[in-house]
């Protein structure tokens, strides 16, 4: 569960000595990432998040447990890992969420198949580990001004292990840039604070009953950390997913603008759908949202951008 209960983490002071060995559990690193901040990046990726959004462009982060993925289109249904499998799964067709739920993660399904079709998604590390990968990597991001980013999942959901591989990182003179959807404890976002340059902040839509509705959330507590940390003087960029049907209107995108614009934000990142992002639902056996959703039109999203300056917002790229 997501820990956003927690007391603030420790200054960065007090990790020299204890932050490399703080735990946390990601699903993916990738060393070359051109979004997501400035620069060439390793983008990180943390396990686990608060919201379910209905339109979730990584379903595989949502849970906070490793999990086992099918790659479907690599699967030659020749049925080695059934074979293997200790909780007698004996058909492909029922390996449903019920039987995902019992899985131990033995691995021993992922190792009999002949074709990488399954992996298991999410592993334990050291925050000093991937402190030593970003130092490694840190002339491309000093010819290119990148750096790290904690993404997600949800980075907050894991405070200590965030905080420590940022402020390892800022320790090392690392560019550290973090995407979250606020739905945390202000403690956590104002310690995290002390050691992210910049936070990716992303914000779904202006009414929090309909953001309750879409995300499993409202939008309260999100919109409130939103406006504190600005208040205090940090670098911020929201960033607005566009899901087609559910904010990509102009009313929904002329409220959002003008409610981020109250707290004073200054920056806005308007992301297109991405219609590649259903296909990740078969992953995990499940069927895709918003079906026959397509990326926004340049037209359209022109009018959007328009929408956004008239309230005094600034473009920013991804």
């Amino acid at each position: 569960m997501p820990q956003d209960s927690q007391t603030p983490p420790p200054p960065p002071s007090a990790l020299r000595e204890t932050g490399r060995g703080v735990e946390g559990t990601i699903f993916n690193i990738d060393q070359t990432a051109v979004h997501d901040g400035p620069g060439v990046r390793m983008n990180v990726y943390l396990k686990g998040c608060p919201l379910h959004c209905l339109w979730c462009h990584s379903p595989e982060s949502q849970s906070f447990k490793p999990e086992v993925v099918w790659y479907e289109t690599r699967c030659a249904r020749c049925e080695a890992c059934l074979e293997v499998c200790p909780e007698g799964i004996r058909s492909l067709d029922l390996i449903d969420e019920e039987l995902r739920a019992r899985c131990r993660l033995c691995g021993a399904c992922v190792d009999a198949c002949p074709n990488g079709a399954l992996e298991i998604l999410g592993r334990t590390v050291q925050a000093g580990e991937i402190a030593d990968e970003a130092v490694r990597l840190k002339p491309f991001f000093e010819r290119t001004g990148g750096g790290v980013t904690l993404t997600g999942g949800e980075p907050t959901a894991q405070p200590d292990f965030a905080f420590a591989v940022a402020a390892l990182c800022k320790q090392a003179d690392i560019h550290v840039a973090m995407e979250t959807c606020g739905l945390t404890a202000w403690d956590t976002l104002e310690g995290l604070a002390s050691v992210v340059d910049l936070f990716l902040y992303d914000v779904k839509h202006p009414d929090p009953v309909l953001h309750k509705q879409y995300t499993g959330q409202s939008n309260e507590l999100i919109l409130a950390n939103l406006g504190r940390l600005v208040e205090a003087g940090v670098n911020v960029i929201a960033r607005v997913p566009l899901i087609p049907s559910i904010n990509d209107d102009p009313e929904t995108i002329g409220a959002l603008a003008q409610r981020v614009a109250e707290l004073g934000v200054t920056r806005v990142t308007l992301l297109p759908y991405n219609p590649a992002t259903p296909g990740k639902y078969s992953w995990l056996r499940r069927e895709p949202p918003l079906p026959g959703a397509a990326r926004q039109s340049p037209e359209h999203m022109a009018r959007l951008y328009e929408i956004a300056r008239a309230e005094g917002l600034q473009l920013a790229p991804s």
